[in-house]
């Protein structure tokens, strides 16, 4: 098979799906349902205000800017941009997300924001968008299996850039399910697709992105072992007491002590790539 032959979309799909069944989480925005941890993933990346205003400064925003944020969670981006452009669409289907981005906004005093609350695959430029958009965004929000169709709807609703954030090789936090799997659930963990698959699905679509990576330290803290099992037993998919341990043997052996509380960390490569509309037109 030579290169050409390959079909890149269903690679991305077969990974994406074989990924989602190992999870069992209905996809990637059903775990956000929770307004509860919509709040807590909200704080946790306020602590990481670097990261936020690294990734903002990489954007040729300016203030008459108009911006598409695609999966935008509960604002993390949209609601810093809104602050900085003339106005913001987000995209968001999680309704716990949704809602604390909207509570966030009004927090912020951001009145340029606008969130539909659909997955965009079941969003209609036409009718629900009030584009097209200097720059369309999507941060990490990749969970569509079939990224061709998502990436030509985000180039429908582009006048000018689209930039996507997505991750190269396995993630700190995949790592342990890695390492868990076959003793939790006795078979290997797959992880979805990652950067080069996306790259190789561009350049089929004769979109040649430009390309930029960096590090990404990845922190977690808890107060104590107790707090730490609570968050991490739904995603290790946890049901019997024998999965109890072998998780909290791992979590007291990986996690690190730091002062009253306990540390997981990491750091993962992440990738940017975006590119001009003409290209993929």
């Amino acid at each position: 098979m030579t290169y050409t032959c390959i079909d890149w979309n269903a690679v991305w799909k077969d990974l994406s799906e074989k990924n989602i069944e190992c999870r069992g989480s209905g996809g990637c925005a059903a775990i956000w349902e929770s307004k509860e941890k919509a709040r807590t993933y909200l704080e946790r990346s306020q602590e990481e205000t670097e990261q936020t205003r690294c990734t903002i400064d990489g954007l040729p925003v300016k203030i008459e800017s108009t911006v598409l944020d695609i999966g935008a969670g509960p604002g993390v981006l949209a609601v810093p941009l809104a602050r900085r452009v003339a106005r913001v669409t987000a995209v968001e289907p999680a309704a716990g997300m949704a809602e604390v981005m909207s509570e966030y906004a009004g927090e912020e005093g951001v009145s340029n924001l606008s969130i539909v609350r659909k997955r965009w695959e079941d969003v209609d430029p036409a009718a629900d968008l009030d584009g097209p958009y200097d720059i369309v965004i999507a941060s990490y929000s990749l969970g569509m299996p079939d990224i061709r169709a998502a990436i030509e709807k985000m180039c429908e609703a582009s006048s000018r850039w689209v930039y996507l954030f997505w991750f190269a090789g396995t993630t700190s936090w995949e790592q342990g399910m890695l390492d868990l799997w076959p003793r939790l659930h006795g078979r290997e963990y797959r992880r979805g697709p990652k950067a080069d698959t996306l790259f190789n699905v561009l350049y089929s679509m004769g979109i040649c992105p430009n390309v930029e990576t960096s590090w990404m330290e990845y922190t977690r803290r808890f107060p104590d072992l107790d707090a730490a099992m609570s968050e991490f037993r739904e995603q290790y998919r946890v049901t019997s007491p024998a999965q109890e341990e072998v998780l909290r043997e791992y979590l007291a052996a990986t996690f690190s002590e730091n002062g009253d509380g306990l540390l997981h960390t990491g750091t993962t490569t992440r990738v940017k790539l975006w590119w001009e509309v003409d290209g993929c037109r």
